[in-house]
């Protein structure tokens, strides 16, 4: 049997004895082409002490049609404390300073296209901050090293969604929160 590639040039595929097609492949994670091929992944660095307990240091919001898929997260604390992920809290934020994704492609030109937030108290003052639920929580019985926690299951943060960070006591965190935007294509 022969088996043209339906473009008019007459290249033809090989069959196998065993009626199989003859391939020659080279196979790659999802996040590896979407950064090698979309140039669209990042890492979000950012060091904040909440102000009090349970309060919310981190704000991410996805503004792009293509849904932000989160790896991950990279943490370090300063002592004991509960560092935990919600998804979907909404309202304003309380102090807020805008983070700045990095592109993990080195000539890559593309920026997160979103609302990346820290702060010491995201969720306080006349802020209105509420409404999410919780996903992950660390527990952390003293002072840590950087250690990297992946989502088993990749969370998924589409169009308006957002993810937020919390620290249940007054010590500092240090983290990285690895994402890509995946355009669903490929």
């Amino acid at each position: 049997m022969i088996i043209e590639d339906g473009t008019g040039t007459g290249r033809k595929a090989k069959v196998t004895t065993s009626q199989m097609l003859q391939t020659d492949a080279v196979t790659v994670s999802r996040e590896h082409y979407i950064n090698h091929v979309n140039g669209e992944a990042f890492n979000i660095v950012f060091v904040q002490a909440p102000t009090a307990g349970d309060d919310c240091i981190f704000y991410f919001e996805n503004s792009s049609d293509d849904d932000s898929i989160i790896e991950g997260v990279t943490l370090a604390v300063s002592g004991a404390c509960e560092v935990y992920v919600q998804l979907n809290d909404v309202g304003t934020r309380n102090a807020a300073v805008d983070l700045v994704p990095a592109n993990l492609n080195a000539s890559g030109s593309k920026i997160g296209d979103g609302v990346f937030e820290q702060g010491a108290d995201l969720d306080g003052g006349a802020a209105t901050l509420a409404g999410g639920y919780e996903i992950e929580r660390y527990v952390f019985y003293a002072a840590t090293n950087s250690s990297h926690f992946n989502f088993e299951q990749d969370v998924m943060i589409q169009k308006n969604r957002t993810l937020t960070i919390w620290c249940s006591a007054i010590v500092t965190v240090n983290a990285t929160l690895v994402y890509n935007q995946d355009p669903g294509e490929g």
